[in-house]
Parts: C-alpha cells; structure tokens; sequence
C-alpha cells in the first residue's frame, strides 16, 4: 500500500515537474521585476501572480529571441528568468498606467523609511 501510494506521488511530481519550475521561476522573477521597475507596490501575491504571468508573457512572445540574442550564457533556466523578468515588467507597466493614481510610489525601501 505505502508502495503504491509513494510510486503515484513520484509519478505525478514528474510529470507536473516542468509546471512547478515554470511557477517557482515565475515568482522569482515577479520579485525580481517588483525591485527594477518602480511603482506602486502591490503585495506579496499580486506579485507573484504578475511574475508567474509574466513569465508565461516572456516565454511565449520573447522565448525565441532571447535565446537567440542572449549569448553570454546558454542556460534554458536563465533564459526564462530574463524573457520572464521582460514580461513581468511590460505586464507591471501596463497595471500602473491603468490603476494610476495621486498616490505614487508605495514601496518602503525606495523612500527610506
């Protein structure tokens, strides 16, 4: 019983495995997209949910190009976290201008207090 049981959680991790990077990836770079571009802030999971759009953004419009134009290294993985990072921010640029706003930058860090 424990066999079987252990056998279907070590199956279905590999096959959803390229799933679950795709979203650990996603987060890191919504993260990291959150730190470059400046703006309003918005939350811990917003985001991560920016990021991990962002991600699937960077990988479907930029996937190609970034691998062909980013040749300092030939990493698949780093490539994805630079299309995703592009993406993240395109998509946090577009989130700013529609949300708008008097109240401009929330992020604590940025304003030193």
């Amino acid at each position: 019983m424990l066999e079987t049981i252990v056998t279907f959680i070590y199956e279905t991790f590999q096959h959803h495995k390229a799933h679950l990077i795709f979203i650990a990836i996603g987060m890191v770079v919504g993260l990291f997209s959150q730190m470059i571009l400046p703006g309003r802030g918005f939350g811990l999971l917003a985001t991560l949910a920016i990021g991990i759009a962002g991600c699937y953004i960077g990988d479907m419009f930029l996937g190609d190009y970034v691998t062909e134009y980013v040749t300092f290294t030939k990493n698949a993985t780093i490539h994805k976290i630079i299309g995703g990072v592009v993406g993240a921010m395109a998509l946090s640029f577009i989130i700013n201008l529609i949300r708008g706003g008097k109240d401009k930058d929330k992020t604590a860090y940025r304003n030193n207090t």
